[in-house]
């Protein structure tokens, strides 16, 4: 079995939703193409799970400074982070890297230290430093001067809160092989506009910086795209449901058969062969096969045969 698709953006219609906090005030969310609903918002554990992300843009993020006085040849740094700026310490792995640098240590410079863990204390001699920190798709760049006699310790505050994604279906969970793909785009800040994660797990928990993002979720094999923008708060982890009206072609078609399925307006076009499930946006599309060709009407909530006859 083989698809190929050609991507064009179609939206069902929105509703407007309040939703459900476990112990914060639930947001009411206007949605302008999709249906959208926050299941929950809760503290995100210092040890929660994490998905892989796309980096954003390096940015500034508040550290708390420690300095101790030690003896020679027992200088160093030890790097930790936190959630928010009253939350505990993570403990999950913090992506580090130390780089000895000459002059302001902005760029250039070799490394000396990279690992991903929650605390990383690292033995150093005296001189000039790079440290690159990365925690979900938060990241930072600081330099650091490291005297003799000193060891330093910096505690970085990621402001990170947490985003857990679901995708359905006329509220029931995604037919045969489909997959939902999500994708968080930046609405404020230095990236705004930007794609800063993207993930196709049910339930994936993505690390955000604190502030305005937009969700997107596209449903594979279709053209079903549902959308809701959201507000991450640090140390939060929110839970969005993201449901998608729309309907159900499956596709009859025997062993090795080619087929396309075009929609009426020319802006999307899917084909393959053999026998599929597709998950389509409400409307007319024609099916060809061979040389039979027929208009087929798509419903939203039901499933549909797709054939080049009755």
């Amino acid at each position: 079995m083989h698809v190929t698709f050609q991507r064009a953006r179609q939206h069902s219609r929105g509703r407007l939703l309040t939703g459900a906090a476990l112990n914060f005030v639930g947001a009411t969310l206007l949605l302008s193409h999709a249906t959208a609903s926050v299941l929950a918002a809760q503290r995100v554990d210092a040890d929660a799970m994490t998905t892989g992300s796309l980096p954003s843009a390096s940015s500034n993020v508040p550290m708390e400074l420690r300095i101790e006085v030690t003896g020679p040849g027992r200088e160093g740094i030890k790097l930790a982070g936190r959630l928010s700026q009253s939350g505990g310490l993570i403990t999950k792995p913090v992506a580090w890297k130390l780089i000895r640098t000459l002059g302001d240590g902005s760029h250039g410079g070799q490394p000396v230290f990279s690992d991903a863990r929650p605390v990383a204390d690292i033995p150093l001699v005296p001189g000039n430093y790079r440290i690159e920190a990365q925690y979900g798709t938060v990241s930072v760049v600081k330099p650091v001067v490291l005297v003799k006699g000193q060891h330093l310790g910096l505690t970085f505050v990621f402001n990170v809160g947490g985003l857990r994604t679901l995708s359905t279906l006329g509220n029931e969970p995604l037919p045969g092989r489909a997959r939902a793909v999500h994708r968080v785009y930046a609405i404020n800040g230095i990236s705004a506009g930007q794609l800063i994660a993207t993930s196709d797990l049910q339930g994936a928990l993505l690390r955000l910086g604190a502030g305005k993002y937009r969700l997107e979720s596209e449903i594979e094999p279709g053209n079903t795209v549902t959308h809701t923008d959201v507000t991450i708060k640090p140390g939060i982890l929110t839970t969005l449901n993201l449901d998608h009206e729309a309907g159900i072609a499956v596709v009859d078609a025997a062993h090795g058969v080619q087929w396309s399925v075009n929609s009426t307006d020319h802006t999307w076009h899917a084909s393959g062969s053999g026998a599929d499930v597709l998950t389509l946006a409400p409307g007319r599309y024609v099916y060809t096969s061979g040389d039979n060709s027929r208009t087929v009407f798509i419903e939203a909530g039901r499933r549909t045969k797709v054939r080049a006859s009755d």
